[in-house]
């Protein structure tokens, strides 16, 4: 007798084949919303990743912001 099943079996997780690609976000002083500083990097090199001051024209707020890398946060690329 055939088994019927009421919902999917249990499938195994995707692995992912290349590279962790991270975001870097930068939250704006003014209005405390992160806005996308158009650069990329790899998760596991930033740890050893050297950062220099940067600067960007914020989104939110209209203004030049600098950032440092204690100021980023790594997201989902978008």
């Amino acid at each position: 007798m055939a088994t019927r099943f009421f919902f999917d079996p249990p499938r195994r997780p995707k692995v992912k084949a290349g590279p962790n690609i991270k975001s870097l976000l930068v939250r704006c002083p003014s209005t405390s919303k992160l806005t996308d500083t158009g650069q990329t990097i790899e998760e596991k090199r930033w740890q050893r990743a050297k950062v220099k001051i940067q600067k960007f024209t914020c989104a939110h707020c209209g203004g030049i912001h600098t950032w440092t890398k204690k100021d980023i946060i790594l997201a989902r690329p978008t």
